[in-house]
């Protein structure tokens, strides 16, 4: 009867420990390194283009953070120098912690499927911008950016998630609109709006509007996107509007982008898949100019290892077409990523 007794307490005890929520620090991180060769200039070089690291956890169910830098913005390191016989050398060199900080943002929970954000975070506008760079499907950044606020500011957002026969996300936020480690300049709050719909499965749709000001110029943001995954074919297009207004002009831009990955599983026991990907954009910084137009489109190939957990091996061609006449700067990348 004991024996029997401390079995069940024992097992009970273990039911209870597996149940227990963990909320220890998460870490992780990812380096990107790249080979660049331009056209336009026929010149090559080596890059670090990212060494992140970050960390997400909680301290309840009803509270939690996330912590994000990245160690390649110490390149703007103020140093001073001395002379040693006749030879310049670095004397010292200082850096502020917000030269690499990316995300700090402290995540409330009050109910389920809500979440109030502070801190510095990327803002709710445009899925092309908040997906991570390391899940990103080609090198660089679309043409769009040109068109869109600021990636990472620092205010606050609200979120609430809906769930059913058509699922919903719906988001609202203030900022400072001056972007990353900086604060407010003008005493004026930029606000943003974005909502994302999926009436099937797989198939979302967004919206999303951005208003601020700065440097005395009213701004206006418009994006619209849509993505949709059959399979291992993924298909992805946006389209954003800028707005300037000034006492002596109004300026639209306006930039839009398609693409399509698709993915190849393979059995093999050195690589698991290779992903091939097409994107064209077209980026117009004032549709009242004629011939300042961009049109660019990306070539990309990218070999996920089998062995090598988290690495990626990625080759994107890069072909431009300026309007005006502008040398296009053709780029031919190979990047090497391995995450954590």
């Amino acid at each position: 009867m004991k024996k029997a007794l401390l079995l069940i307490l024992v097992t009970a005890g273990f039911m209870i420990a597996q149940e227990k929520p963990d909320y220890s620090p998460k870490f992780s991180g990812y380096v990107r390194a790249w080979q660049q060769t331009d056209f336009s200039t026929n010149q090559g070089q080596y890059l670090i283009k990212q060494i992140r690291v970050g960390i997400n956890g909680a301290v309840n169910e009803y509270a939690s953070y996330k912590f994000l830098v990245d160690f390649t913005r110490l390149g703007k390191l103020t140093t001073t120098t001395t002379t040693i016989n006749g030879t310049k050398v670095i004397s010292s060199a200082t850096a502020n912690f917000s030269d690499i900080l990316l995300d700090a943002a402290a995540v409330l929970s009050p109910i389920e499927n809500l979440d109030i954000t502070a801190g510095q975070f990327k803002i709710p506008f445009s899925t092309d911008n908040l997906r991570s760079d390391q899940n990103a499907d080609f090198s660089n950044r679309p043409l769009l950016t040109n068109v869109s606020p600021t990636i990472r500011d620092i205010g606050v957002m609200v979120s609430y998630k809906l769930k059913g026969d058509v699922s919903a996300e719906l988001s609202a936020g203030s900022f400072n609109g001056t972007g990353l480690n900086k604060t407010e300049n003008d005493r004026t709050m930029d606000y943003v709006f974005r909502a994302v719909v999926s009436p099937i499965k797989d198939f979302n749709f967004s919206g999303n509007y951005y208003g601020g000001k700065a440097q005395g110029a009213d701004l206006n943001y418009f994006n619209f996107g849509l993505d949709y995954k059959f399979g291992a074919l993924f298909v992805d297009a946006e389209f954003g509007n800028k707005n300037t207004k000034t006492l002596a002009s109004d300026i639209s831009g306006n930039s839009f982008f398609g693409f399509a990955t698709y993915n190849i599983p393979l059995e093999g026991k050195f690589l698991r898949e290779i992903i091939t990907g097409f994107r064209y954009e077209k980026f117009d910084p004032n549709t009242s100019t004629d011939n300042n137009e961009v049109d660019m489109m990306t070539f990309g190939l990218t070999f996920e290892f089998a062995k090598i957990t988290f690495a990626r091996f990625r080759i994107n061609y890069e072909l431009f077409d300026y309007k005006n006449g502008s040398a296009n700067p053709n780029k031919l990348i190979f990047e090497l990523q391995t995450r954590f």
